[in-house]
């Protein structure tokens, strides 16, 4: 049995149609993680009317390539919904303008940032469409089938946030989320020991006055993630207290918090670093292993953290 594929250019304006009724779906639902009630097919007529005072719905039907019927019944919604304004033209009593009311404006106003990002993803899989226009359409539809539009919208707003991503030093305003981000996954994983307690109490006299330092992730004006440098026996630098907030985990942070440390140690006059951990935390494990810590036996002896059951020393490439 043929397929409509098989068809070819007779079957362009099938295909179209049905690649907009995908996208028009996917929007919707893109609508929808945004807590936007809205519909995609009434965006274009909405955009028109917000950069112009008035349209006629003649005029509507014209640039958006649609019946002056279906423009008509789609502002009568539109209408209903409170978002648009019927007025008789002043000069032609048969002309109806259209116009945004308040209630229209403040809908455009919020669908401003997330138009946007749509236009960056769309633009985006149009870029990877090229060549022969049929195929195309055929590879637009399969990747929006393979992944729709609103994990398209996740992703670019996760590189959006992994981009926001600062590291910066730490200043004593900086000790309570210190504190509580190494407290809340050691309680998730372990317990706070004596030790730990000792330390995350008092990073700036602990950590930073023996001349050690402290690496916060900032995303915007949240704290994010931690890394501290420890000074310790002979010249040796030890990477300790990495923390990542929950909900912002996946992002790369925790690589970005080791990168900095190394650098920082680099920019340090120390002859080593180290770190201590534990094998349960494999995705850490792996981490380090990625960036050059390679396992080997303490030279120090038993660790001052009981749950600590490897050692791993920063190797240079």
């Amino acid at each position: 049995m043929k397929s409509l594929n098989d068809i070819g250019i007779l079957g362009l304006s099938n295909r179209l149609k049905r690649l907009s009724e995908i996208i028009h779906r996917q929007t919707d639902e893109v609508y929808k993680t945004e807590n936007i009630n809205f519909q995609a097919r009434n965006v274009p007529l909405m955009q028109l009317l917000n950069e112009n005072e008035s349209m006629s719905v003649t005029q509507l039907a014209e640039m958006l390539g649609q019946t002056h019927p279906a423009i008509s019944q789609m502002s009568k919604k539109l209408q209903q919904a409170d978002l648009l304004y019927h007025q008789i033209d002043g000069g032609d009593e048969r002309r109806r303008m259209l116009s945004i009311t308040p209630v229209g404006f403040e809908l455009m106003d919020q669908l401003a940032p997330v138009l946007k990002d749509l236009q960056i993803v769309l633009g985006r899989l149009l870029a990877l469409a090229g060549g022969n226009i049929m195929d195309n359409v055929e590879l637009l539809e399969r990747q929006l089938e393979q992944k729709p539009l609103v994990e398209r919208m996740s992703e670019l707003r996760r590189e959006r946030m992994i981009n926001s991503v600062e590291i910066i030093h730490f200043e004593k305003e900086h000790s309570k989320p210190f504190y509580q981000l190494n407290r809340a996954w050691l309680e998730k994983y372990f317990y706070v020991e004596d030790i730990d307690h000792l330390v995350l109490s008092e990073p700036f006299e602990r950590i930073i006055e023996p001349g050690g330092f402290i690496l916060m992730a900032r995303i915007m004006d949240k704290i994010v993630g931690t890394a501290a440098l420890i000074a310790a026996k002979d010249g040796q630098l030890e990477l300790s207290k990495m923390a990542v907030d929950p909900d912002y985990q996946g992002l790369g942070i925790g690589e970005k918090l080791v990168i900095a440390a190394i650098q920082q140690y680099q920019a340090a006059d120390f002859k080593g670093l180290f770190l201590e951990s534990n094998r349960r935390l494999t995705p850490a494990i792996s981490l380090y292993d990625k960036v050059g810590f390679k396992e080997q036996k303490s030279p120090y002896g038993k660790s001052p953290y009981s749950r600590a059951d490897i050692f791993m020393v920063f190797q240079e490439a």
